[in-house]
This record gives structure tokens, C-alpha cells and sequence, in this order.
């Protein structure tokens, strides 16, 4: 009880010393590392009144949906679907080459992309027998790059959760929709898809925690740029607390962070629940 207690502590402690620091000047240089100022919702205010905010929070939700909502999830599912059709050959070693892109650090993941998606990489390579002249993927389209990277990364774990999940379906039931005359693709819709309908709102809040403040695979691939096009708001709050040493300002993104996930959060979980009481 006592260690948990003492955890409890040290982690209210942290997050009232980070909130007390979003309203102050606390730098890591110059005289307000030494006598840091309390200003309020300065901060805050400026945040609001420069376009960096609102272009990193665009950059970050693009980011998020197309590579976490739709690449992975959506991808999961389907090759959860897939691998469970009787006769495919090979599922183990799909499941393995899942697995390991997965539990890659998200550091080494970068350098790999950085040198597949370069202008001699081996994915010009793979698109050059269609007519593809090369170029550097990274400087040319930054966004898509990490979207596609992100996605092959984090698509593992969708699929481990979806195919625990279809396991749990009850033959049964897709055997009443057979004989009731449904197709495949019916019984998918009104049979398979709504028995993991949890599973599948669970897998969207933790892949949208994910790549919402994701940071590492992003900063090694492109350190967001070209210019600021893949400047999500974890780049963002970075540069400002530790480039530009104004360590209070970049504690108040981390504050707009907190609460923008938080508020995603608590709309899957109304969802989570709203389905729970119609099981």
C-alpha cells in the first residue's frame, strides 16, 4: 500500500509542478532559469495569437487520422480478416514480420525509412519498373512518408487486438447468418463487426493516444520539417522547451496536449460505455 501510495504522490506532485510552470517564464538559460516569474496566462495567450499552434495541431491531426484511424486500424482489421481464411499459407511468418516492425524502437525505425525512402532508397527501386523517376520521399512529401512509416510500425498491434478478438466471435452466430442467407460480406457487417465493436473503439483510443503525441519517429525521420510541414504539436512543444529553452511556454503546450487528448479520450470512452449497456 505504501509504494503506491508514494507513486501516487510523486505523480500529483509532477503534474501540479508541470501546471505551475505552464504560468510562469521558467527557462533553462538566462536569468528566469535562476528567478523564473509568474505571468499568468501569458503563454497561453501567446500560444493562441501565433499560427504555430493551430498549423501543428493540423499537421498532428492528419498525422493522426490517416496513419492511426484509418492506416493501421483499418489495415489490421483487413489482414486480421485475412489470415483467418481456411488454406493461407505462411500465417506464422506474417504474424512474426507483424510483430517485429512493432517492437522496433521507434529511433531505428527512422534511420530504416530514412534510408528506404532516400533518393537512391530501395523504394525508388520498387517503383521505378512503373515509370517512377526517383526522388528523396522525406524532403519532397514529408507528411506521407511518416504516414506510411507510422503506419507500417503500429499496424501489429491493431491486428494482434482484432484477431483476439475475432476469436472470441461464437461460430454460431455465423452459421445462423448463413443459413439465414446472408453473404459473407452481410454477415461481416451485422455479425462480426458489431460482436468486436469494443475492441475496435479500444484499438482507436490507444492508437489516437499514440500517434497524437508520437515523437521520436517522427523527429528522427524528418526533425519536422522540411520547414515546418511535419511539425506536429510533440515537435513543437520540443523546439520551444529545449531549442528554445522558454521551458514554461513549452510546459503550456504540453497543458493544450493533455487536455486535447484527454477530450478525445472521454469521447471513446462515452462511446465505450454507450455500447457496453447495448450488449
Amino acid at each position: 500500500m505504501i509504494p503506491f501510495m508514494v507513486m501516487v504522490l510523486i505523480l500529483v506532485s509532477c503534474s501540479l509542478w508541470t501546471v505551475v510552470v505552464s504560468f510562469s517564464n521558467y527557462a533553462l538559460i538566462g536569468k528566469a532559469a535562476k528567478y523564473p516569474e509568474f505571468v499568468g496566462l501569458k503563454n497561453y495567450m501567446n500560444l493562441f495569437r501565433t499560427n504555430s499552434l493551430f498549423h501543428s495541431l493540423k499537421i498532428t491531426s492528419l498525422y493522426t487520422l490517416f496513419s492511426a484511424l484509418v492506416g493501421q486500424t483499418l489495415l489490421g482489421l483487413i489482414f486480421a480478416l485475412m489470415l483467418r481464411q481456411p488454406g493461407i499459407r505462411g500465417k506464422k511468418i506474417f504474424e512474426a514480420l507483424f510483430v517485429v516492425s512493432w517492437v522496433i524502437p521507434d529511433i531505428v525505425i527512422s534511420f530504416m525509412w530514412g534510408a528506404f525512402a532516400s533518393k537512391a532508397g530501395f523504394l525508388n527501386v520498387l517503383l521505378s519498373p512503373f515509370g517512377f523517376e526517383p526522388f528523396n520521399w522525406i524532403t519532397t512529401k514529408p507528411l506521407l512518408t511518416i504516414i506510411v512509416a507510422n503506419i507500417w510500425k503500429g499496424t501489429a498491434w491493431s491486428y494482434m487486438l482484432f484477431s483476439a478478438s475475432l476469436d472470441t466471435v461464437p461460430p454460431h452466430l455465423k452459421e445462423a447468418a448463413s443459413i439465414d442467407g446472408a453473404s459473407r460480406w452481410q454477415t461481416l457487417i451485422k455479425v462480426v463487426i458489431p460482436y468486436i465493436y469494443q475492441s475496435i473503439l479500444v484499438n482507436l483510443l490507444l492508437v489516437t493516444i499514440w500517434t497524437f503525441g508520437q515523437f521520436a519517429l517522427i523527429y528522427g525521420i524528418t526533425g519536422g520539417g522540411p520547414g515546418n510541414s511535419t511539425k506536429v504539436i510533440s515537435i513543437l512543444l520540443y523546439k520551444e522547451a529545449f531549442e528554445s529553452f522558454q521551458f514554461g511556454y513549452g510546459t503550456a503546450i504540453s497543458i493544450i496536449m493533455t487536455l486535447i487528448i484527454g477530450g478525445i479520450s472521454l469521447i471513446y470512452f462515452h462511446y465505450m460505455k454507450k455500447a457496453d449497456s447495448n450488449v
